[in-house]
Formats: C-alpha cells, sequence, structure tokens
C-alpha cells in the first residue's frame, strides 16, 4: 500500500508544480481543466495549484504512519466540503440575475448538452447542483461505514 501511497504523493508533487507554473503563466486568464481534474476536485488551475499541495501533505501524513485509513478519511471529508461547496455554487447561480464574475458558465455546459440536448443554464445549474449533493452523500456514507467498520 504504500507504493500507492508513494504515487499518488508523487504525482501531487508534479501537479502542483504544473499548476504552479501554469498560474504564473496566465497572469489573469481562467482555464478551465476540470475535463481531467474533476477527479481531484478541481475546475481551474488555481483549484489544482492549491489542492495539489493540500494533497501532498496529507499523502505526506499518511506516508510516514503507514496509516492509508488517515488517508481515506482525508479523501472522504475533502470531497464533503468540495461537494458541498459546489452545490452551494450551482445553486445561487441557478438564481444570480448579475453575470456570474469572472466567468460565464455557459459556455461549459457543452457535455451536459451533448447527451440532454439544448437545455437551458438553468437547468444545467441544477444538474450541477444535484450533482454534487450526491457527492456530498455519497461521501458521508462511505465516511460513516468506513469509520464504523474500524
Amino acid at each position: 500500500m504504500s507504493s500507492v501511497v508513494l504515487f499518488y504523493l508523487v504525482l501531487h508533487l508534479f501537479l502542483f508544480a504544473l499548476s504552479f507554473y501554469k498560474v504564473f503563466k496566465s497572469k489573469e486568464k481562467l482555464e478551465f481543466i476540470y475535463a481531467w481534474a474533476f477527479i481531484f476536485g478541481a475546475f481551474v488551475w488555481e483549484d489544482l495549484l492549491v489542492l495539489s499541495l493540500f494533497n501532498v501533505f496529507f499523502a505526506s501524513v499518511v506516508y510516514i504512519l503507514g496509516d492509508i485509513k488517515i488517508g481515506i478519511i482525508f479523501l472522504l471529508v475533502f470531497f464533503i466540503v468540495r461537494a458541498f461547496g459546489e452545490t452551494i455554487y450551482y445553486f445561487f447561480q441557478q438564481f444570480n440575475s448579475l453575470p456570474p464574475y469572472p466567468h460565464r458558465l455557459h459556455a461549459h455546459f457543452k457535455a451536459l448538452r451533448s447527451i440532454l440536448g439544448d437545455i437551458s443554464d438553468q437547468k444545467c445549474f441544477i444538474l450541477g447542483q444535484v450533482l454534487f449533493q450526491c457527492i456530498t452523500v455519497l461521501s458521508a456514507v462511505l465516511l460513516i461505514l468506513f469509520l464504523r467498520g474500524s
């Protein structure tokens, strides 16, 4: 199991270096990376910069202590918090009449619209909100089951 944790640690060191470079180089431009970085809870390079450093920290703790259970708890609590935050974000976006600064999300609903057709932005926001509610619930249930099994 320590080789998996070590791989995770090295992967996130690489992602931290890459995201640091991308954020530094891009100045004011936001570049969306959710197509591949969603699995890490990241939507833009700035997310990945912070989250990869966080993952390096907790992977180091897991590696030093040799207890994978701590790592699983870290991941589940992280996804509970992250998914809850995204749930609230999507909830507020669907009722916001002002242009959502700093980016207009309707352009990022292409994947959803390729499956469901030309649906409204509000429907996309509702789907995003519910998706993250499901991730929050799943993470909380897995955490409870994991802690009960110990």
